[in-house]
């Protein structure tokens, strides 16, 4: 059951599987072994061999493996590019606001510059910022949870999406990274996200969500072009209103439809021969 995938400066393909406990690293071009695996499959755990359900893994520019464990343990776990044990970092906080303190760790994302992984605790809803040596330095705060995160370098900001814990709307933040404030909230208008689980951002394309929640939605907020602005400070980050690509109801009733017409066949013509047997007239 994959969770979070990321991709390293080599092309090498990370996928966390919650199912699995595992973390498993595919080359460029070679996808029918891993090249590294990460935990032992379907064995939970909390010491330096196993996860308990990893969300998210992030690798930096020495190969350095950081992953996000994750649903059951309260921790990043610090591999070498071979899959040794370095270290791990965090603590289980049921309540926020202690550097350190996470509570469900739900997805990383990585700021080569300055040399620090972003850590989503969805529960409590804070962003905190990690040194590669796990030095824990800075919390931000999110309205509700925070379920994903993503640096943008050009801005030093977080695009972070959120899970309102009293109805509203969920929203895309853009949270700065020197004084962690938000400083925008995207769209302006009341969203129609449902429940955003992922975020990434496609530089000069905009944002894109996607969400785990029917009518699963593939949410594209587009970004503007600076030159397209007009006394736009150069590290303003603006959006245009979201574009939504959804799979239609009647698509996926087709479907169901289609898949169901060899199981109905099959079940016509085995109650025929089961009645020609029963009448004696099967040879």
């Amino acid at each position: 059951m994959p969770h979070g995938v990321y991709v390293d400066h080599h092309g090498n393909v990370f996928v966390t599987d919650v199912a699995r406990h595992q973390v498993l690293k595919y080359e460029e071009g070679k996808w029918e072994e891993p090249a590294l695996v990460l935990g032992e499959k379907f064995v939970p755990g909390t010491d330096d061999a196993h996860f308990c359900k990893p969300t998210s893994v992030v690798v930096n520019a020495d190969d350095f493996i950081f992953v996000g464990d994750g649903y059951c343990n309260a921790r990043v776990v610090k591999f070498n590019k071979h899959g040794k044990f370095i270290a791990e970092y965090g603590s289980l906080a049921e309540e926020g606001g202690k550097l350190g303190g996470m509570y469900v760790v739900h997805d990383l994302t990585i700021n080569h510059g300055d040399r620090v992984v972003y850590v989503a605790d969805r529960e409590n809803g804070q962003i905190h910022t990690m040194s590669y040596k796990g030095e824990f330095t800075a919390i931000a705060s999110v309205p509700g949870k925070a379920y994903a995160i993503d640096f943008i370098a050009e801005t030093r900001s977080i695009a972070a999406v959120n899970i309102s814990d009293h109805g509203s709307p969920s929203k895309v933040m853009m949270i700065d990274v020197d004084s962690n404030n938000i400083t925008a909230v995207f769209p302006h208008n009341d969203s129609s996200f449902v429940m955003p689980h992922a975020i990434t951002r496609l530089k000069n394309i905009g944002i894109y969500l996607g969400e785990i929640k029917s009518p699963f939605t593939i949410w594209k907020l587009s970004e503007i072009p600076p030159e397209r602005e007009t006394n736009a400070r150069k590290s303003d980050f603006k959006l245009l209103n979201v574009i939504t690509s959804q799979i239609p109801l009647s698509f996926v009733i087709v479907l169901i439809a289609l898949a169901c017409i060899p199981v109905i066949y099959l079940t016509i013509v085995v109650v025929i021969r089961c009645r020609r047997r029963s009448s004696g007239g099967w040879v």
